[in-house]
């Protein structure tokens, strides 16, 4: 027995050896398609296999004999301990897919409200108007002289009705199905795009958001509040917007909308519609006005940056292209396969900075090379002589910079990201200094008893060997250094990837370096214009990064990605003095949504089998031998209670489209410029989204206004006779299941078929319809599928998706917030205890668009974390370990030095500031001066410095 035993444990080590030391070319073709743990756990289970079944069969078995696919076998085929356990491990998968935008009906449903179906027509008179004055067979003619006569300047009283009716599918009179006036909808938008509707519909906006700010200018200065609107113009914007809105919503659906909608993009930019919502939004903000219909224009700016700058796959051919502009090497999945790790160039500076310390002669040959470089830096051809034997990524001529040891080493960018070498560690200057070399051969201190062995106190003690020392114990067999350093050193070499945005950062980082000095002024002589970059008379500020028009010769077949990021440009440098207000009016919605509106109450009522106003009306016809007259009582409160869900149902579609815009503002900044994208994030830190944040998730899981509570009978009798808490019995709420299946990812989206724009257009409600507010199935009780690791996986199927949708933007944006590595962003959030809720999302509710953003924030906070939270959430830190991005060099479970983290946490804060603020005012000073930001030139040679004393 002890010999099985003995084999079996022999047979796991060579397990574990073929694949972590010596994979064969099938097992890495397996941890290429899946991933490493999934590889190991599919060995272990064919392994599992051949134990129980050498069990019962007495026989042996070698990890050779894994069977033809690999180690993939069935649940059935594995022995009785696999299927005597079968259920032991299970995980929870949200089959949930991140879009940035949803179907054409979706959308269009959300655009509406009831109240607005009365004030856009209403929809009869709408249908009856066109019948009555468009015939059959003339449509296209009459509504070209339509559009035409808008143009000119004619009444729009006759006209907008009109092409409103066209543009929302002709219902009641073309079709009788949803997806027909779908269909019909595409069509129409198209048709009325081709006639030139756009133009009119720009400049109308437009002048409308122009005459509003001048007349709140100038009547009511002095008022906290703008000026009257009156009826017909409100009617007249909505119907404008409306319109608008459909186009827009049809362009997003086109996968090439330049053949349905030429030039759509071009117009929106050449009116700059972008800038003049964002302008009006901050008006709004200061002049406030229910007339203005923020909550729409919210919506259509996150339709328009969909439209002009691009979703999701635009990103990702411009981040192609950018990559390939600014000859970027060693991208995952482009030059080496997605499972390589790879590090950053002061990473590897910082490695070679350890290994030149621990072994000098490894230092010979490079500080030769440094030494030439700083002898004579302008000698290019000695230095592209040196840099032609390294990688492009790593450059001899960078060495110094990367680790701010030339003559700027003082900058203020240093603490921005600060090279962390074993020799400037807090943890060395606290280590004894040591008389003897570890390596110096010394007899054994005479050992002594111990007071442990004589019943006291075990004393523990720990040391700390100083891994700055040299290591000068001789090497006569490998030669002057071993052999491993040598293979470490080159595997980092290859290794090492600079995306394009840390060339941005360190160029910036130069340019002010050189501006900290006074010697040379980078802001120039003249200010610039808008978006462009001020002349100076060296060309060191003709950035590559300063994309043009020019691109577009050069590289025609990504003309829509280049014109992509000319937009972002032309956005930012007219609406930076407004991001702030925009920031702020888009945070406030977030604030709004905290669900204090009890569901239970609707949906009971709602419902006839628990309503208690039906139960009421029957008992009082019993009473009255059935001549009791009801009225229209239970309608009108049914009205009332479906007017308060759709409150709930508007304030979650504008949180929808609010945190669309700041995601999607986020990731196209990084792309054009990552000083851009770190302004947008500085304001968001600046509005306490962080805290913000955590406080939306709280109430969004653990919240008895979302979770069931049992209807009693006595409960109107408690409350009639003031006994009541107003909460009723909730008895069955306050426990951890509920907080599991009762919660806003699970709790149904509110539909309201009463209210919905296609059930009025068409006139076709449900007869009998269950409200169901708050989800009454436990995630056992959802479909469950086993995989190959033998591992019970539960499909949520039923879930909120605009909940979803804002739950992955408002983690990926807290996740953008701290930047990296930003110290005083990370205790930040580490202070508000974020950990439990993480945990809970992780674990329970997996999917890909949510799991991301959560890895990467916990990667960021658990290095700042205690060891009794590291032991008490292991799990967390192997999700981490399995799921996230790694690198060569990672320090986030030990190796940071948190001491000298702390100590320059205020200083790095500063330091990004102080960036921002020297590139703005470099390439906007306009824009800065309108902030309050002013250059000041000083002529330093002008100083009298021959002092006496």
């Amino acid at each position: 027995m002890d010999n099985d035993e003995d084999n079996e444990g022999n047979s796991i080590d060579q397990l574990e050896d073929s694949i972590i030391d010596h994979p064969d070319a099938k097992t890495m073709e397996q941890i290429l398609d899946t991933s490493l743990d999934e590889t190991f756990q599919k060995k272990l289970n064919a392994r599992a296999d051949q134990i129980t079944n050498s069990h019962y069969d007495n026989k042996g078995g070698d990890l050779s004999n894994e069977g033809e696919n690999g180690g993939d076998m069935s649940s059935d085929s594995l022995g009785g301990i696999e299927n005597e356990y079968q259920f032991l491990i299970q995980k929870t998968n949200l089959l949930y897919e991140y879009k940035d935008f949803n179907s054409l009906d979706v959308e269009i449903s959300e655009w509406f409200t009831f109240n607005d179906l009365k004030v856009i027509g209403p929809l009869t008179y709408l249908a009856d108007n066109y019948k009555s004055k468009v015939s059959e067979g003339r449509e296209e003619r009459l509504l070209k002289s339509y559009i035409k006569a808008l143009k000119s300047g004619a009444s729009d009283e006759t006209c907008l009705p009109l092409l409103v009716y066209f543009c929302m599918g002709e219902y009641r009179t073309a079709v009788s199905e949803k997806q027909q006036q779908c269909q019909k909808i595409r069509e129409n938008c198209k048709k009325l795009y081709s006639w030139g509707i756009i133009e009119y519909l720009l400049d109308t906006i437009i002048a409308f958001f122009d005459q509003r700010i001048l007349a709140d200018t100038k009547e009511h200065k002095n008022s906290d509040f703008s000026s009257p609107v009156s009826v017909e113009t409100q009617i007249r914007n909505f119907r404008i917007l409306t319109i608008f809105y459909f186009i827009l919503s049809v362009a997003l659906e086109e996968e090439d909308d330049s053949k349905s909608f030429p030039g759509l993009r071009d117009a929106l930019s050449n009116k700059d519609i972008l800038s003049k919502i964002v302008q009006f939004i901050e008006h709004w903000k200061w002049k406030p006005n229910s007339a203005y219909r923020i909550r729409s224009l919210i919506q259509i700016l996150w339709k328009l940056l969909l439209v002009e700058f691009g979703d999701s796959k635009c990103l990702d051919k411009c981040d192609d292209f950018l990559c390939d502009l600014h000859e970027i090497i060693h991208k995952e999945g482009k030059d080496l396969p997605k499972n390589q790790l790879t590090c950053s160039p002061l990473d590897y500076y910082t490695f070679r900075e350890d290994l030149m310390a621990k072994y000098p002669l490894f230092s010979k040959t490079i500080s030769t090379n440094n030494e030439l470089i700083k002898k004579d830096p302008y000698d290019f051809e000695t230095v592209a002589r040196i840099d032609s034997s390294e990688t492009s990524s790593v450059r001899n001529s960078d060495y110094q910079f990367y680790m701010a040891m030339n003559e700027n080493s003082n900058s203020l960018t240093n603490l921005i990201e600060m090279p962390r070498t074993n020799r400037s560690h807090t943890i060395s200057s606290q280590l004894p200094s040591q008389t003897v070399h570890i390596a110096t051969p010394v007899p054994s201190p005479p050992s002594t008893p111990s007071d442990y062995m004589s019943g006291g106190e075990k004393i523990r003690k720990s040391y700390h060997l100083n891994q700055a020392m040299p290591f000068i114990y001789p090497n006569a067999d490998e030669g002057e250094i071993p052999y491993a350093i040598k293979e470490a050193d080159e595997i980092l070499k290859n290794s090492v990837y600079e995306s394009y945005s840390n060339k941005q950062l360190w160029e910036e980082r130069q340019l002010f370096m050189r501006q900290e000095r006074g010697f040379i002024s980078e802001y120039g002589d003249q200010k610039a214009e808008d978006g462009q970059v001020n002349d100076v008379e060296n060309n060191y500020n003709e950035s590559k990064f300063n994309y043009s028009e020019s691109l577009y010769t050069k590289y025609p077949e990504s003309k829509d990605q280049i014109k992509s990021l000319l937009r972002v440009e032309s956005f930012y440098s007219k609406s930076m003095i407004r991001l702030n207000s925009l920031i702020e009016t888009l945070v406030e919605t977030i604030k709004s949504n905290k669900f204090d509106y009890d569901l239970n109450f609707p949906e009971w009522e709602l419902n006839p089998e628990t309503s208690c106003f039906t139960k009421q009306i029957e008992e009082q016809m019993e009473f009255n031998n059935g001549n009791y007259q009801s009225g229209n009582t239970k309608e009108k409160i049914q009205f009332m209670l479906m007017q308060q869900l759709e409150v709930v149902n508007v304030k979650e579609i504008t949180l929808k489209a609010s945190t669309g815009i700041i995601s999607l503002l986020l990731r196209w900044f990084k792309k054009n410029h990552i000083l851009k994208y770190w302004y947008l994030a500085s304001l968001l830190f600046d509005q306490q989204y962080l805290s913000i944040m955590m406080d939306f998730l709280n109430s969004s899981f653990n919240n008895n206004n979302i979770q069931q509570m049992k209807q009693s009978s006595d409960y109107n009798m408690q409350n009639n006779n003031g006994n009541g808490n107003g909460n009723g019995n909730k008895n069955n709420t306050s426990n951890v299941d509920s907080v599991l299946y009762q919660n806003k990812i699970m709790n149904p989206k509110i539909e309201l078929p009463d209210f919905e724009f296609f059930n009025n257009c068409l006139e076709k409600f449900p007869e009998q319809y269950t409200y169901e507010l708050i989800n009454k199935t436990t995630i056992q009780e959802f479909a469950t599928r086993k995989d190959s690791n033998n591992i019970n996986n539960i499909l949520i199927t039923k879930f909120n998706p605009n909940y979803c949708f804002i739950l992955s933007n408002l983690l990926t944006i807290g996740d953008k917030i701290l930047l990296g590595n930003i110290t005083q962003r990370i205790l930040t959030l580490s202070d508000l205890k974020p950990s439990d809720m993480f945990k809970l999302i992780l674990i329970n509710f997996s999917t890909e668009s949510i799991n991301k953003p959560i890895l990467k924030m916990l990667k960021k906070l658990i290095p700042y974390q205690g060891r009794k939270w590291k032991s008490n959430n292991m799990e967390l830190i192997s999700q981490v370990y399995l799921q996230s991005k790694l690198s060569l060099r990672d320090s986030w479970l030990s190796g940071k030095d948190l001491e000298n983290d702390f100590n320059n946490s205020y200083g790095q804060e500063i330091a990004l500031r102080g960036l921002l603020q020297f590139y703005n005012m470099k390439r906007y000073p306009q824009q800065m001066e309108m902030l309050g930001y002013e250059i000041l030139d000083n002529d330093f040679t002008a100083l009298n410095l021959n002092v006496e004393y």
